[in-house]
């Protein structure tokens, strides 16, 4: 034991790799990296982790039918937070999307309504958001999936 009682790493080939919180230094150095090129994605999967860190990415949180409402709800008002207090236009404009996308999975995969918007003003914003082309393609489809679904059950 070194003086500080943690024990010293055995450099041998046999020890795991570095790690910071149980993630190994390769991966979170790569987010950081990824975080400085494109610094309004990394706020978004910054909360999205913070929201639950078993799916860590903004994408994986929201098309992930098994995310549960009660996170989905916090994601929204962290969402909603970002796009009144994001640092530069693009973050704020993304967090408006993923505001959006939060009340889209929510109403596609359990049903429920997180918005407080009517069904016309939901159904415009999950169209504009499908459509945004800067805008993960998988996060785009499920949106695009929630705004049909809305437009059928409005019929």
């Amino acid at each position: 034991m070194s003086e500080t009682n943690h024990p010293r790493p055995d450099r041998g080939d046999a020890s795991p790799a570095p790690s910071f919180d149980g993630t190994p230094l390769r991966e979170t150095l790569a987010w950081v990296l990824d975080s400085l090129e494109h610094p309004a994605t990394a706020a978004g999967d910054w909360i999205a982790y913070d929201v639950d860190p078993s799916r860590g990415t903004a994408v994986a949180l929201l098309t992930d039918p098994t995310t549960p409402p009660s996170r989905l709800r916090r994601a929204r008002v962290l969402y909603a937070a970002l796009r009144a207090d994001g640092e530069s236009t693009v973050e704020r404009a993304l967090a408006s999307r993923l505001a959006v996308a939060c009340a889209a999975a929510a109403y596609l995969f359990h049903g429920e309504r997180i918005s407080n918007h009517d069904d016309g003003a939901l159904l415009a914003a999950l169209r504009s958001t499908a459509a945004d082309e800067a805008l993960d393609s998988a996060l785009r489809s499920m949106v695009d999936a929630a705004a049909r679904r809305l437009q059928h059950g409005m019929r």
